[in-house]
């Protein structure tokens, strides 16, 4: 049955929430614990530095290709048909992975692990958006977004405590997904789905996921949601490392505390956001972040001590804070049941997308009028977006 939660204490008492988050903490997990040991595993496997970067590429390329197939199969046969298998998939590569004996082995077993990790980000965030409505939607997606600002700042920590042991061992994190799925299994409660939306025409299923879609607010929404991780992959972790690394010549343990403080600035204020959003609109919280985030990227050429970075990227680790769950849940308010998962699934092909394009879009940038023009070009993508968002929420169609 559905959950009509109406305040914190009661949100927070949810069993099914934890388990939910639980599922968001597996879909992170790849990424920043195997990051901090690519060096190792360049002299493991003797490769370059070039050709480590694949062990990351490999796992991450599958969840730009598959995540659309995967949501309709989501929405088609349910939520746990394509659950289960995903958290099974992740855990037995990723144990795998920490047995393989030669370079090509790891990466066809990263393949499969972003394979198996792939529908879990979107999945999590449907299941949010079934079990809770109103305020207590918004704080559920704000919780989330708070346990991913705090994982993506100790993940790594984890990484390299285990790598220092062996490199094997932050591999076989990933079979922590297996009481999970047990979890899953015995304890955790999903709504009905409507009776026959899974035996729906694959056309008419389609055409009702494209119906949600093409409708200016999703639009503006979906435009905010890759607006932001565009900013936050171009300028943020791409280019203040290369400001302070190359410019101020910053140590790599700064540029990681750099780093590390936007994610502590997101964990904060999104494990806020809920009472913020009984005061105002998620929109207005939308439309300030990119105004924060504009500050953030325009302060940032004035800075000559690479310490005082800090202050920019945590400002834009609010601005994250305030955009995610705020999209997250306006989006969720523009679904029907039967297309939950699907629109869910491109709103992470979008935030992949944005990934993806931020660091190309950046580098033109930095081609045509230097490291300045890097953050001043992109503060003005931020107050584009918020005027082409604040359009596209006014629109009538």
């Amino acid at each position: 049955m559905e959950s009509n939660l109406t305040s914190d204490k009661s949100l927070f008492q949810d069993r099914n929430l934890y388990i939910i988050i639980s599922v968001t903490l597996i879909a992170i997990m790849g990424g920043p614990t195997i990051a901090p040991i690519l060096p190792e595993l360049a002299k493991v496997f003797n490769v370059s530095s070039k050709e480590i970067q694949l062990v990351m590429t490999v796992f991450f390329l599958p969840i730009g290709i598959a995540t659309p197939f995967l949501g309709v199969l989501a929405d088609r046969v349910g939520i746990r048909k394509v659950l289960i298998p995903s958290l099974l998939l992740f855990a037995v590569a990723g144990g795998c992975s920490s047995f393989a004996q030669d370079f090509q082995t790891l990466l066809g077993w990263r393949f499969l692990q972003g394979l198996g990790v792939t529908s879990l980000n979107f999945i999590a965030l449907t299941m949010i958006s079934m079990m809770y409505r109103g305020k207590a939607l918004t704080t559920a997606m704000s919780f989330n977004v708070s346990i991913i600002g705090i994982s993506t700042a100790i993940y790594p920590v984890i990484g390299g405590v285990l790598a220092g042991f062996s490199w094997r061992y932050p591999f076989l994190l990933a079979v922590s997904a297996f009481p999970l799925v047990m979890l899953i299994l015995m304890v955790l409660k999903l709504p009905q789905q409507p009776s026959g939306s899974q035996n729906r025409d694959l056309k008419m299923y389609l055409q009702s996921t494209w119906y949600s879609i093409n409708n200016s607010k999703v639009l503006g929404l979906l435009l905010a949601i890759g607006s932001i991780f565009a900013i936050q992959s171009g300028a943020f972790m791409t280019y203040i490392p290369i400001l302070a690394g190359v410019d101020f010549g910053a140590a790599g343990w700064l540029n990681g505390l750099i780093l590390a403080s936007m994610s502590v600035s997101l964990a904060v204020v999104a494990s806020q956001l809920g009472r913020l959003a009984q005061r105002t609109s998620e929109a207005t919280l939308i439309k300030v972040a990119f105004v924060i985030v504009a500050i953030a990227l325009v302060i940032t050429p004035t800075i000559h001590n690479p310490w005082l970075l800090i202050v920019p990227s945590i400002l834009f680790g609010v601005g994250e804070a305030l955009v995610i769950p705020s999209t997250q849940t306006l989006l969720a308010g523009f679904v029907t049941d039967n297309t939950r998962a699907g629109l869910m699934a491109v709103n992470a092909t979008v935030q992949s997308l944005g990934q993806a394009v931020g660091p190309l879009v950046a580098g033109m940038c930095f081609g045509l009028w230097g490291m300045q023009g890097v953050f001043w070009a992109t503060a003005g993508i931020s107050l584009a977006t918020l005027a082409l968002f604040n359009w596209l929420l006014t629109s009538k169609k």
